[in-house]
């Protein structure tokens, strides 16, 4: 059975500066959830190296992190660096996060635009209203895309493998696939796997 094992609750407090910036060494924290406000209809701008990461829209004004490992030691490492900016969008960094045996969930407003770039491994999105910029160099990629009424520009490729689900209609090509089209909605969706699957779910 896996034990959960959580990286830290936090909630920081950020003066209306241009930006505000902080580091935080979890090793302090670990077996809670790191917590931070932020407000729905803002941009969260994820960077991630490696590892198996989940990002789920919730009925909230916050951001919060979650990790499910083995052991406490593999938490210990995880590092965070969070940076806002004058116009809400905040910047946050997950880092040395080992590639085996963990799962970190981070849950965020249903009204978020996010921009997610990682590395390796697998990212899960699910219950987001927004724009989505969504890039993984090689894993899998999971997208919750819920009606495609609500998007007025698509932007779909996979390099190597292939993209599943034909909410969009079905995608094209000889060495991997890619589908592009413009809608009626008001979000913009663009995801980009180089070696991997792209599975769309409702």
């Amino acid at each position: 059975m896996r034990k959960a094992f959580g990286i830290a609750t936090a909630c920081l407090l950020f003066a209306p500066l241009a930006y505000s910036q902080a580091r935080l060494e979890t090793s302090a924290l670990v077996n809670q959830d790191f917590e931070t406000p932020f407000s729905r209809g803002n941009s969260l701008r994820l960077r991630l190296h490696d590892g198996d990461f989940r990002v789920i829209g919730t009925d909230s004004e916050k951001i919060s992190i979650h990790v499910d490992a083995k052991n406490v030691d593999q938490v210990k490492r995880i590092g965070i660096r969070l940076k806002r900016e004058d116009d809400g969008t905040l910047n946050l960094e997950l880092s040395h996060v080992p590639k085996n045996e963990l799962q970190v969930t981070i849950t965020v407003p249903l009204s978020t635009n996010l921009y997610a770039h990682m590395r390796g491994g697998d990212l899960s999105v699910e219950g987001i209203h927004g724009d989505k910029d969504l890039e993984l160099t090689g894993g899998d990629l999971t997208i919750g895309v819920g009606a495609p009424e609500e998007y007025s520009e698509i932007d779909l490729s996979v390099r190597f493998g292939d993209i599943s689900g034909t909410q969009f209609g079905n995608p094209k090509g000889w060495i991997g696939n890619s589908l592009r089209k413009a809608g009626t909605g008001k979000y913009r969706l663009h995801a980009h796997v180089m070696a991997g699957d792209l599975v769309l779910k409702s």
